[in-house]
């Protein structure tokens, strides 16, 4: 009865194997095993230990990137990225130098290796040979773009202008200045207008800040500071009648230009930097040196004056045209200089040399822009014309791109960062127009990102006080930052050498040694010597008539100098 209760216990039907008849398994012990393996009997199985898998299969191989060193120096610092540092004397010193070194080297590496995953391609026309871009109109372009596209094109008829323009770093916000008062704020995607004024007074200039919470107007007299919902936050009188406007945002300076001075003032505390006076004439036109910070002058004789607030005078000088400076442009090492004598020029800053010279017909040109990809934009008359390859060694002898505004002037023309779209600023409004390959492809988040939400916009904000960069390091050359000179360094070790000889010069020379002159009993014993040598003056005064006591006197003298050379002979002795 027990037996008959017991489970059975039978194993799935998918668990059992089945063997026929004419299947053979060897069973061999481990001498005769490997005998026979040997003898290629039995094939050894591979595994995944030792062995490269099963027969038949390679293993996958990684392909070399043939253009990542190419890549890497892109992004590394001047000079040889892959150069090994070596620093002598205090290894302390010499071991942050590497790690630093090391550092930038990874940050490169990183970089390169990221671009992988910009995925976004530049725009462009594409046309037929027989066919010039010349004749391309902005109703042919926005037919053949997407809507996305489209969509970014726009035209205002405003009447109080002739229109100046300024962008944010990102590109979403555009700020327009009317000559007769009128200021406008607005998000470019949106066309949300944020703030407009109506200040009744001539202005000059505007400029966005760093971000579009603030940004400031060149009025008739002073410059005025507002904030995104267009109230006055400050009023600067110190420079009185600027004429143009500029910013520099990793060194939060505000620069203006005037008749006779240039100014550097920085926003976060308000307080004035510096204030040169240029000493050429009234400035025509004020650009900054996105790569070094330097802020380019043109004035009426045809000069080019470059400043950092830390210099006095101009740190160099160039007569880039025969007539005044109308409007100029600076894009890494290359600056485009126009006059009024109907020529503009790019020229090399490297070499302070011009690379080619253009000619203009009609009007001369009154604005200029260079594009993140290095297109160049004029405004002359009551024409637009857009230029490829200008900085190659040899450019198009005709422009790329061009658009005709009947009866309008044109006034400023900027390029929008990362987008293939120019704004233009005329005398009845703004515009915009459609330049397909102006803008940078893909964007740095971290450095401009013009899809931020207000969180982005605090934290980076934030991050960008923090990484501040001082005055100081506005110089022509930035790569001299962090390098040391060696004049300077020998100057100073040959002036401390010279301090030292001198102080060791007056250490040897011998004093005269009066320990204890001061104790009390010391200042007691010169006094009273002192009184007794008056009174025996006083008495040798009295009887030098009479003649007499002659032997007495001479006595009397003996005797204090005698006191006298006991008491300095126990003043220089040393004290017990």
């Amino acid at each position: 009865m027990a037996d008959s209760a017991k489970p059975k216990v039978v194993a799935p039907a998918e668990e059992v194997i089945r063997l026929d008849a004419y299947d053979e398994v060897p069973v061999l012990q481990r001498a005769s095993r490997q005998k026979a393996e040997k003898e290629g009997a039995l094939e050894r199985p591979k595994g995944k230990g030792k062995g490269k898998g099963k027969k038949g299969k390679e293993e996958p191989q990684f392909k070399r990137d043939s253009g990542l060193s190419q890549r890497i120096r892109k992004y590394a610092r001047p000079g040889a990225p892959f150069r090994e540092v070596k620093a002598k004397g205090d290894k302390k010193l010499a071991t942050e130098v590497k790690q630093r070194a090391r550092q930038d080297r990874d940050a490169a590496f990183q970089l390169a290796k990221a671009e992988v995953l910009q995925t976004a391609e530049a725009g462009g026309v594409e046309v037929d040979e027989q066919d010039d871009t010349r004749r391309l109109a902005q109703k042919d372009i926005l037919d053949s773009v997407g809507v996305g596209v489209a969509r970014k094109a726009f035209s205002f008829e405003l009447p109080a202008g002739p229109y100046n323009c300024s962008l944010t770093r990102n590109g979403a916000h555009l700020l327009a200045g009317g000559r007769k008062g009128h200021v406008a704020f607005m998000h470019l995607d949106s066309m949300k207008i944020l703030c407009e004024l109506h200040l009744k007074e001539t202005v000059r200039a505007v400029q966005t800040l760093h971000n579009e919470n603030m940004f400031a107007v060149c009025q008739k007299k002073y410059i005025y500071i507002y904030d995104s919902q267009g109230m006055e936050l400050h009023c600067i009188k110190h420079q009185k009648f600027p004429t143009h406007l500029d910013f520099l945002p990793y060194h939060f300076l505000l620069v203006s230009a005037g008749e006779k001075e240039i100014a550097w003032r920085d926003i976060t505390h308000g307080q004035q930097v510096a204030e040169h006076k240029m000493h050429l004439g009234p400035a025509t036109c004020l650009r900054q040196n996105p790569k070094n910070g330097i802020m380019h002058v043109g004035h009426n004789r045809g000069v080019v004056s470059m400043w950092a607030p830390n210099v006095k005078e101009p740190v160099v000088k160039m007569g880039c045209q025969n007539a005044q400076v109308m409007a100029l442009a600076v894009s890494d090492n290359y600056m485009v200089t126009a006059g009024a004598e109907s020529k503009w020029k790019v020229w090399d800053l490297r070499t302070y040399k011009a690379l080619h010279s253009f000619r203009t017909h009609g009007y001369t040109v009154t604005s200029l822009d260079v594009s993140m990809t290095g297109m160049v934009a004029l405004a002359k008359g009551c024409r637009f014309e857009a230029w490829k390859d200008v900085f190659t060694a040899t450019p198009h002898q005709t422009p790329f791109i061009t658009e005709l505004y009947k009866g309008r002037m044109l006034e400023c023309t900027r390029f929008r960062p990362f987008e293939d779209v120019c704004c233009v600023g005329h005398s009845d409004g703004l515009s915009s127009l459609i330049v397909p390959g102006a803008g940078k492809a893909n964007f740095d988040s971290f450095e401009a990102n013009p899809f931020q939400t207000k969180n982005q916009r605090r934290e980076r904000e934030v991050q960008s006080l923090l990484d501040k960069l001082q005055p100081d390091s506005i110089m022509l050359d930035p790569n001299e930052i962090g390098q040391l000179n060696r004049e300077v360094v020998k100057a100073w070790q040959e002036t401390k050498k010279k301090e030292e000889e001198e102080q060791a010069a007056e250490s040897t020379k011998n004093k005269k040694k009066m320990r204890g002159k001061n104790k009390v009993g010391n200042r007691m014993k010169r006094k009273a010597l002192k009184e007794g040598a008056e009174q025996r003056q006083k008495a040798k005064s009295r009887v030098s008539g009479g003649g007499e006591g002659e032997g007495d006197d001479s006595e009397e003298e003996e005797e204090v100098e005698a006191e006298g050379r006991a008491a300095r002979q126990e003043e220089a002795a040393p004290p017990g």
